[in-house]
């Protein structure tokens, strides 16, 4: 520990000016997040331009601080002036992360404590968003920086290898839907999103754990490649496997045997067979679900299903099945794009749809009122909330202020208490407009919020249909 003690104390004279410059950048981080606070009382603040710029330079200046705490005694090669010196290899590791938690973990975690009270949150209500954060930024920017750093020799063979892997990231994110592989699974991203988390963090802690103990660095980059292959082929994770995986943490066990999905003849006037350009053909089904619990309502994910003709003729289920369900005008439709070769093969039998839809149901409904010019108040879900009329009180608005997570943003089903971001607080304003004014003014806002209770998998198997009975054709020319 005294060697690991003295290390820490070299590398604080070695590197202060990299340190004071991080520091500075975390107050101005620290200032314009709290001071964005005073919008709700002081409509001149505006600091986005600032905001922006500092999340863009905050991530800089820890990427240079750590890479310069790495390099300072740079691993790969074996004509290194330290390694002439006494230095245990457990010493030197633990005297680089005693100084990355204090100069960019502590720090940050100052600064995210100082923005939520300025927000008016209790830090210690929010220990598990406090204590989350830390451990995404760590594995998402730390981390991997770091391993980064322990297997190259300088910042400059440091900087080229980082333009490579974001030059293939930005590459991959251009080809990848080109090819039929789908960026964003929506509400279930989460799952795939922490598994390349958590595969880049394993990888990167063991990489500097080899560096430091053996220094072996021709292995140790095999296994960065080895990682990065790990995390590409996430593509290959199947959607249905990420749905499995989150029913396992439904809140409330519900029977999916309780539910019964059946093709909804009162509205049969929604079912089209589309003739479009290309020989292919939309199909589009509506259907009707009974069975939910009362005072549950349902988000349809996806649906993966099959068309089977009388002569056995069937066609497969597609790859993405989040995209092949829609609520729209109070029907619920099934769809998907078949061929025209096999379409006009099937169209005049009578064909059975089988698969299974996959739903998860919300409940536990909460109404909160909040008065308008009170001061801000608890909204479950939604966080700390405050209702202020308009000028003439002909207009209202709402703004609620969420710590760590936003769910005013694309919907997610994830269990964990933050997301990845450095802003540790999301705010968001709802206009209301009056329009009974002045006979009946409004004197609180009501917002009611419902959370996810039970993911299920419903499986269905319906038929007697003719797809020729809804063919209609595109009004595009061919």
């Amino acid at each position: 520990m005294r060697q690991a003690l003295h290390i820490f104390k070299k590398d604080v004279r070695y590197l202060w000016i990299e340190i004071a410059v991080t520091l500075l950048v975390v107050a101005a981080f620290t200032f314009t997040g709290a001071r964005r606070a005073l919008w709700l009382s002081d409509p001149t603040v505006n600091t986005s331009v600032a905001t922006t710029l500092l999340k863009f330079l905050l991530p800089l200046a820890w990427g240079i601080l750590i890479a310069r705490l790495v390099h300072a005694e740079a691993l790969p090669g074996d004509r290194q002036f330290w390694t002439t010196r006494p230095y245990a290899w457990k010493s030197l590791l633990a005297a680089k992360a005693l100084f990355l938690a204090a100069f960019v973990n502590i720090p940050l975690l100052v600064a995210h404590i100082s923005i939520l009270l300025a927000y008016g949150f209790n830090p210690l209500a929010e220990i598990p968003g406090l204590l989350w954060s830390q451990v995404l930024i760590t594995a998402v920017l730390v981390l991997p920086i770091a391993a980064l750093s322990a297997l190259t020799t300088g910042f400059v063979q440091l900087l080229i290898t980082g333009s490579v892997l974001g030059l293939a990231l930005v590459t991959w994110n251009i080809v990848a839907p080109l090819y039929g592989f789908d960026v964003g699974w929506r509400a279930l991203e989460w799952v795939r999103s922490h598994y390349e988390i958590a595969v880049a963090a394993l990888a990167a802690l063991a990489i500097l754990v080899w560096q430091y103990a053996r220094r072996k660095t021709a292995a140790a980059r095999w296994l960065a490649v080895a990682a990065a292959v790990l995390v590409a082929l996430d593509i290959l994770m199947p959607w249905t496997a990420a749905f499995a995986l989150q029913s396992r943490l439904s809140k409330r066990p519900i029977d999916p045997a309780s539910l019964r999905v059946d093709f909804d003849s009162a509205k049969q006037w929604a079912a089209r067979a589309l003739i479009e350009r290309g020989d292919r053909v939309w199909v589009e089904i509506p259907i009707k679900i009974t069975g939910i619990p009362a005072g549950m309502s349902p988000r349809y994910d996806g649906v993966v299903m099959a068309i089977e003709a009388s002569d056995g003729s069937t066609w497969p289920p597609d790859r993405q099945p989040w995209r092949h369900v829609t609520t729209r005008n109070q029907v619920i439709s099934l769809q998907t794009t078949v061929d025209g070769g096999f379409y006009r093969k099937v169209k005049d039998q009578q064909v059975r749809f089988r698969g299974a839809l996959y739903l998860t149901l919300y409940g536990n409904l909460r109404v909160t009122h909040v008065p308008f010019s009170a001061p801000p108040m608890a909204v479950p879900g939604r966080g700390l909330c405050t209702a202020s009329p308009g000028a003439g009180r002909t207009s209202y608005y709402l703004v609620c202020n969420s710590a760590f997570l936003d769910p005013e943003g694309p919907p997610t089903y994830s269990p964990f208490p933050a997301d990845l971001a450095l802003d540790p607080v999301n705010s968001h304003r709802t206009y209301i407009a009056s329009l009974y004014y002045p006979f009946a003014p409004f004197t609180a806002a009501t917002v009611g919020t419902t959370e996810p209770l039970a993911h299920i998998r419903r499986d269905f198997d319906f038929g007697g249909l003719r797809l020729s009975d809804f063919e209609v054709r595109s009004a595009l020319p061919y």
